[in-house]
């Protein structure tokens, strides 16, 4: 998907592959790790290990690199707001390997330090949506930080009362929001039916654990998403996941720019 809100799709590195050049777009990017691990490094000297269903948070304008060290395909799903790229496609100057920070790296005494910078909350609640793993505004001052959200780091909440939804997100900030809808099963009651809801960006659904039947409420309208099929929903459009299955079903959401 892209708009003029956000870009969203997947990348793929082959075992032993790394992407070239070293890369940096003018908008926040997320990434949720469809199959792991991958090593991503800033040009700060920040290497981090990420596995399957972990997220990232890579601010406007940090030079970032995917590696690959193992002996599968690494599969990312990503997500830039508000926008991909700038007026210089590609940029005119790209950091050597000299100009990132490594063990022993012959100019790291040159690079900014950002030793002891980091954002999470161990609790995070509702009130820190928008805000999350850190404020926006504060995570792009240059130099920056990448920041890695483990399962247990993301920010936990239910979306609705009487048939509650399971929400996780990997991020939320002003420019964007990222994360796990996770229906649950009937319970022999029928299908399970999320409350109808409508956000104030543009949607992306990608369908995980499905097949999950999207709804249009006002339009009597529905659709059924597979696994690794997506949906665009425009920002201000009402709909609902439902589950008609005996099992939990789960899509990655991605929003721009407000809930």
């Amino acid at each position: 998907m892209s708009t003029d809100t956000l870009l969203v799709g997947i990348y793929e590195l082959a075992p032993g592959a790394s992407f070239e050049p070293i890369d940096i777009h003018p908008g926040d990017e997320m990434y949720y790790i469809l199959q792991g691990p991958v090593v991503q490094k800033s040009n700060y000297g920040q290497y981090v290990e990420l596995q399957t269903d972990e997220g990232l948070l890579i601010p406007q304008e940090t030079w970032h690199q995917g590696n690959n060290f193992s002996n599968h395909k690494v599969r990312i799903l990503f997500f830039i707001a508000p926008k991909a790229w700038g007026e210089d496609v590609p940029p005119k100057i790209f950091p050597a390997a000299d100009d990132t920070k490594t063990f022993k790296g012959r100019k790291n005494s040159e690079i900014p330090s950002v030793a002891g910078r980091s954002g999470i909350n161990p609790l995070p609640t509702t009130d820190d949506l928008g805000r999350f793993p850190v404020d926006g505004a504060a995570a792009r001052i240059h130099p920056t930080n990448i920041y890695r959200i483990g399962d247990r780091e993301k920010l936990v909440t239910l979306m609705g009362n009487d048939s509650p939804m399971l929400m996780k997100f990997t991020v939320s900030t002003d420019f964007a929001h990222m994360g796990e809808m996770i229906v649950p099963p009937g319970g022999g009651k029928g299908p399970r039916c999320s409350e109808p809801m409508s956000h104030q960006g543009d949607l992306v659904l990608y369908c995980m654990e499905g097949p999950i039947t999207v709804n249009f409420p006002d339009r009597r309208d529905c659709l059924i998403l597979e696994p690794e099929e997506s949906i665009f929903i425009p920002a201000g459009v009402s709909y609902q996941l439902v589950n008609f299955d005996g099992h939990p079903v789960r899509a990655i959401f991605s929003i721009a720019p407000g809930l």
